[in-house]
C-alpha cells in the first residue's frame, strides 16, 4: 500500500497530466522500461508507474494482479493483497486481479486519488468525499472531506483539511481511533496507521511495530505495511522499524510498503525492494517472457541449454526435446525443430518423467545427447530410472540407436532427482534421488540418494561406462564405485561454477530446503539431517560426519527448492522455489559466510533454470512461459 502525502488534491491530480504532456511534446528524454515515478506494493507483487503514464507490474500473478487491462495510461497506482488498481488520466478507476471488478460494484465516476487495502479500495472524489468498496467493516462517514486517504485490512483513514486523522472500520487494535493532529502525511498498513507531524516525527497507532523510531527522527514521508513501517528522511535515507532486516542505503526519493516488503525509488527511477517478513534483503528485478519463446506453450519444461549448432534446446517432462533458433526466427517457419521424441517410452503410470538432458561438451568430436528419464517396463506397471545416450546427426537424435548407460531397479516415480552435468575432465555427473526410500541415501551399496561420477567416452553396449580412477569410494569394500557423494534426498539441479565447484539444490521433506557445495566423498546427511537440522536421533547426528549446507530456508518461503545457475559476471549462485516462485541470489562474503537475498519473483511455479549461449539466464515455469531474468551487476 503506497504512502499518501497530504497535498491539495487539485495539484496532485494535475501534476501527472502536466508530466505526461511534457513527455508527449518531447520535452523529456526517452524513458527506459524501469524508470518509475511511483510504486505500489501488494502482498507478493509490485507495480511501477512511469512518467508517461505506462504501468508495469511484476511478481506473483496467481490472481491476475499483473494483468493490466488494455493499453491504459495512469496517473496513480495502488495495490492490495491480490489485486492492483490505477487511476486513469481522466480520473476513472480501473482494477485487475482477484474480485477487483466486484469490489468496484459497478461504480463509475471521477476520482482525485485512490488507496487499496488488503481486500478493499477507497477513493476521494473532487470534493474530498470518501467512498470505499470491498471488504469494508464500516463505510466512511458522510460529511467529512479529506485531502488524503489510506486503506488497511478492514479499516481506512482520511486526513482532514485541518490535519486531523479520522478513521473508520475494524478497530480491534485501536487502529481506527481518531486523532486531532495536526498531521501532514498519512500511511495505513495491515492493522496500523502511521502519520507525520509538522516537525517530521512519526506517530503510529494500532498494531504498531516494535522499535518505533525515536521521536526526534524527522521524516519527509512514511510508508506502512503489515507489521512494519518505514520513513524517508530529508536526505533520502530509509529508516524502518518492526522489521528483521536493515533497509539498503539511500538515497531514495519515495517509499511504498506492502504486506511484507518495502520498495524504494532511486533518484534515477530504479525500483529496489527488500523483504521485511523474511529477514532477507531483496532486489526487484525484471522478469519477463523471453522474446525467443514468446507465444510458445510448453508442457512442463525441465531443461534449457545451448544447442551445439545454434539456438536453445528445451526438454519437456513428457519426453520431447526441441530446438528454437531465436536469431533466425524468420527461417523457423514450422516452429521449433524436434530433436528427440521419447513420449512412447517415458509415458507410464501417467507420470511422463523426462528429468534431464545434456549434450556432450565436446559435441563436434562426440555428437551425443544424454537423457535421464523414467522408462516404462513392458507392461507399464513400473518405472525404470534410466540414463541413455543418443547419437545426433543432422540436428536430430536417433531414438532407435539408444545406448542405455545406466538403469536402476524398478521403483516409484517420486524423488528421482535429476541433472546430468559434465564436469572437469569431461566426466559425467548425475544426481539421483532416494526414491522415497530415505535409508538408501546412507547405504553405499545403493545408488539412490547419491551423485555419481562416470566416464562415458567410448561407451559400448558391453561396457557403457568406466569408473574414474580417482573416485572417492573406489577402494571402499561393499560401496558402489560410481558414487561421488551421498546422503541426498532429491537433488533437483546441479551446476558447476567457474572454479569447478559443484553446487547442488536438495529438496527437503517437512522443514528445510538446502543449497550445498559438494566435494568428492561428501556425505550430505539425509535422512539423519534435513538441511543443517538434526532429523533423526541426536546420537545419530552427533556420530555422522555430514557436510553442512551453505544456505537453507524453511516452509515459510516455499516448498521445494529449484537449483539454478551462476551469475555470468560475479559468480553468485541463483536459485528459486517451485511453489512460491521466489528467486534468490547467494553471494560469498569472505569470513562472513554466505549472503542470501531475494532478487525476483517468477509469478509462476518454477521447474528449472537454464542458460543461453551468451550466459543469459532463463526461468522455466510450470503452466507458464519461459522467462528471461534481467540480472543485477
Amino acid at each position: 500500500m503506497p504512502p499518501v502525502a497530504r497535498t491539495p488534491w487539485t495539484v496532485a491530480a494535475l501534476l501527472p497530466t502536466l508530466l505526461l504532456a511534457a513527455c508527449v511534446t518531447g520535452a523529456a528524454p526517452a524513458l527506459g522500461p524501469r524508470e518509475f515515478t511511483q510504486l505500489a506494493v501488494g502482498e507478493d507483487h509490485v507495480c511501477g508507474l512511469r512518467a508517461d503514464g505506462v504501468a508495469r507490474c511484476w511478481g506473483a500473478n496467481d490472481e491476475g494482479q499483473l494483468d493490466i487491462p488494455g493499453d491504459m495510461r495512469f496517473r496513480q497506482l495502488t495495490a492490495g493483497r491480490y489485486f492492483s488498481c490505477g487511476l486513469l488520466l481522466d480520473g476513472a478507476l480501473a482494477c485487475w486481479g482477484r474480485e477487483s471488478a466486484d469490489w468496484l460494484g459497478g461504480e463509475s465516476g471521477t476520482w482525485a486519488t485512490a488507496a487499496a487495502g488488503r481486500h478493499q479500495i477507497c477513493a476521494l472524489d473532487a470534493d474530498g468525499a470518501a467512498s470505499c468498496w470491498g471488504r469494508v467493516d464500516r463505510p466512511p462517514p458522510e460529511g467529512p472531506r479529506y485531502t488524503a486517504i489510506g486503506a488497511g485490512a478492514g479499516h481506512a483513514c482520511g486526513l482532514t483539511f485541518a490535519g486531523g486523522l479520522e478513521c473508520w472500520g475494524l478497530n480491534n487494535r485501536g487502529q481506527a481511533d481518531w486523532r486531532e493532529g495536526p498531521f501532514t502525511a498519512l500511511a495505513v498498513g495491515y492493522r496500523q496507521v502511521c502519520a507525520l507531524r509538522p516537525d517530521g516525527s512519526a506517530f503510529c497507532q494500532g498494531r504498531t511495530p516494535d522499535s518505533s523510531p525515536h521521536p526526534a527522527t524527522s521524516f519527509a514521508s512514511v510508508a506502512a505495511g503489515r507489521e512494519h513501517a518505514c520513513g524517508l528522511t530529508a536526505t533520502g535515507a530509509p529508516v524502518c522499524w518492526g522489521s528483521k532486516v536493515d533497509p539498503p542505503a539511500g538515497p531514495f526519493t519515495a517509499l511504498a510498503s506492502g504486506w511484507g516488503r518495502t520498495c524504494g525509488l532511486r533518484p534515477g527511477g530504479e525500483a529496489v525492494c527488500w523483504e521485511m517478513d523474511e529477514g532477507i534483503p531483496a532486489l526487484a528485478l525484471n522478469v519477463e517472457v523471453a522474446p525467443a519463446f514468446a507465444g510458445r506453450e510448453f508442457e512442463q519444461p525441465v531443461e534449457l541449454f545451448p544447442w551445439p549448432g545454434g539456438g536453445l534446446a528445451v526438454a519437456e517432462r513428457p519426453g520431447v526435446i526441441t530446438v528454437t533458433l531465436p536469431e533466425h526466427r524468420f527461417l523457423d517457419f514450422f516452429g521449433p525443430r524436434l530433436v528427440l521424441d521419447l513420449t512412447a517410452r517415458v509415458a507410464a503410470l501417467s507420470t511422463d518423467f523426462l528429468l534431464s538432458a545434456a549434450p556432450d561438451p565436446e559435441f563436434d568430436a562426440f555428437p551425443y545427447l544424454y537423457v535421464w528419464y523414467l522408462a516404462s517396463t513392458g507392461d507399464g506397471s513400473e518405472l525404470l530410472p534410466r540414463l541413455s545416450r543418443f547419437p545426433v546427426a543432422g540436428g536430430h537424435a536417433a531414438p532407435d540407436e539408444e545406448l542405455i548407460i545406466l538403469e536402476l531397479p524398478p521403483s516409484s516415480a517420486r524423488h528421482k532427482g535429476g541433472a546430468i552435468r559434465f564436469g572437469p575432465g569431461g566426466m559425467l555427473y548425475l544426481g539421483i534421488g532416494e526414491g522415497t526410500r530415505s535409508d538408501d541415501a546412507q547405504d553405499l551399496e545403493s545408488l539412490s540418494g547419491t551423485i555419481i561420477r562416470i566416464d562415458v567416452r567410448g561407451a559400448t553396449t558391453e561396457r557403457p561406462y568406466r569408473i574414474p580412477e580417482d573416485n572417492p569410494l573406489l577402494a571402499t569394500p561393499g560401496a558402489r564405485p560410481e558414487i561421488w557423494a551421498w546422503g541426498l534426498r532429491n537433488p533437483w539441479r546441479m551446476e558447476f561454477d567457474g572454479e569447478g565447484r559443484l553446487w547442488v539444490a536438495d529438496v527437503g521433506e517437512f522443514t528445510r530446503e538446502e543449497v550445498s557445495l559438494v566435494t568428492a566423498g561428501a556425505n550430505l546427511g539425509w535422512p539423519v539431517f534435513e538441511g543443517a537440522r538434526c532429523h533423526g536421533e541426536r546420537s545419530a547426528c552427533d556420530a555422522l560426519d555430514a557436510t553442512p549446507p551453505v544456505a537453507t530456508y524453511g516452509r515459510d518461503l516455499g516448498c521445494a527448492i529449484i537449483g539454478g545457475v551462476h551469475h555470468p559476471a560475479n559468480g553468485a549462485y541463483l536459485f528459486g522455489d517451485h511453489c512460491s516462485g521466489r528467486i534468490w541470489m547467494l553471494d560469498e562474503e569472505g569470513e562472513a559466510g554466505w549472503s542470501m537475498r531475494r532478487i525476483a519473483h517468477a509469478g509462476h511455479r518454477i521447474l528449472s533454470f537454464g542458460r543461453g549461449h551468451d550466459g543469459e539466464v532463463y526461468v522455466l515455469t510450470e503452466g507458464g512461459p519461459i522467462l528471461s531474468l534481467d540480472l543485477p551487476p
